[in-house]
């Protein structure tokens, strides 16, 4: 007989680690059209810094009505 582990013996012997998850939205999960409006501005404008300031300001400030803090 082999000495390497079955799934249900690693199963069985795994201990699950990790917090409960948090109640509420993933930031990942929320304002994606305001993300993904900043993320092509940014890759598609010359001078991005500057130009994709009212996308940066409408992502952060979507992002905070979620409660999440940028």
């Amino acid at each position: 007989m082999s000495n390497i582990p079955t799934v249900s013996r690693i199963a069985q012997t795994s201990p699950v680690s990790g917090s409960p998850t948090p109640p509420g939205p993933k930031p990942c999960c929320v304002c994606k059209d305001e993300k993904a409006s900043r993320d092509e501005c940014f890759l598609l404008t010359e001078d991005a810094e500057t130009k994709c300031l009212d996308k940066v300001a409408a992502y952060k400030a979507c992002m905070a009505g979620f409660g999440f803090k940028i």
